[in-house]
């Protein structure tokens, strides 16, 4: 090994979220940027290449000492930067709270800065479980996908009987899924993780809100309409990224539009969504989401989960 000009060194950390469990989940890096750090974008870019993980956050200091749990981030793929992302911000929430937290002293709340918007989350250390009311502005896009479309890059769903076309969904402006229900949680199984993409042109979102898109299957395992509380098994493949352990942006776009499609107005709708386990990474998301008065919008969209420290070290900038 050489050796190297005087650089900086930064601290950084990953984590499996969305699980309790170490080597489950979804992995995540967070480079935790010191006092002072100018790192431009580009650098960051380079950096998420490096760690070669589907997003790295790099957490940014307080703003003010006074403010200590008021933190900027900015969430990059090894391709892009997000304006939010779901792992993302329960795994940089859990390293913030749990990290800092002390049996006399521990951290409940504190706030993300994120580019889609402010973050408010809590954190409850007696189960482990970080919650975040997150930024959402949920759009049902005019143009559907053909199943046609979507057969010719699953080819094996052509032996079931699916629907005429499938709803994309945003979150936000800039994460928006293609929500495929298939009719059996083991038809998940089937889904091949190195077949063609789905025809981009087939894919098409309101003018004004072209940007990341990726399919989501999913399969409804049980419902309580008394309750509202839905039970969900997914998969999010995307050939040439690959498979998702955890998508915390994408169930949250189901979960709005299930809830959604169910109405009532003032209701609140409970989603545990279990997702990853074809792949050997078993993941938890919760998701609540609660309907406007009229039951015709979204007032809120909290996301929930765990994660548990699987590394640290330095990085030499």
């Amino acid at each position: 090994m050489t050796s190297s000009p005087a650089c900086d060194l930064v601290r950084f950390v990953t984590l499996d979220v969305f699980t309790k469990e170490r080597f489950k989940g979804n992995p995540l890096a967070i480079v935790d940027l010191p006092l002072g750090s100018d790192l431009a974008q580009e650098s960051k870019q380079r950096i998420a290449r490096e760690f070669n993980l589907s997003e790295t956050v790099f957490l940014h200091p307080a703003l003010t000492e006074s403010e200590p749990f008021n933190r900027r981030c900015d969430i990059f793929t090894v391709a892009e930067e997000l304006p939010f992302a779901g792992h993302p911000t329960i795994g940089t929430l859990m390293y913030l709270c749990h990290g800092r937290s002390t049996a006399d002293s521990p951290v409940q709340s504190l706030t993300l800065q994120m580019k889609a918007g402010h973050i408010h989350a809590h954190y409850d250390p007696k189960i482990g479980i970080a919650k975040a009311s997150i930024p959402h502005n949920v759009r049902i896009h005019q143009s559907p996908v053909p199943s046609k479309n979507i057969t010719d890059a699953q080819p094996t769903l052509k032996a079931l009987q699916l629907k005429e076309q499938y709803p994309l969904v945003s979150i936000v402006k800039g994460m928006t899924f293609v929500l495929i229900n298939l009719p059996h949680v083991p038809d998940l199984a089937t889904l091949a993780t190195n077949g063609p993409p789905i025809d981009h042109n087939a894919i098409q979102p309101d003018a004004g809100w072209e940007a990341f898109t990726a399919p989501y299957y999913y399969a409804i395992v049980s419902e309580d309409e008394a309750t509202r509380r839905l039970r969900v098994r997914s998969r999010m493949i995307e050939p040439g990224f690959g498979e998702d352990p955890a998508t915390g942006s994408a169930a949250s776009a189901l979960a709005a539009f299930l809830a959604l499609q169910r109405g009532g107005g003032g209701a609140t709708y409970v989603f545990e969504v279990e997702q990853g386990v074809e792949m050997g990474r078993r993941s938890e998301i919760g998701v609540e989401v609660t309907l406007d008065a009229a039951g015709e919008g979204v007032e809120s969209v909290v996301l929930a989960g765990g994660a548990v420290l699987v590394s640290e070290g330095t990085l030499h900038l």
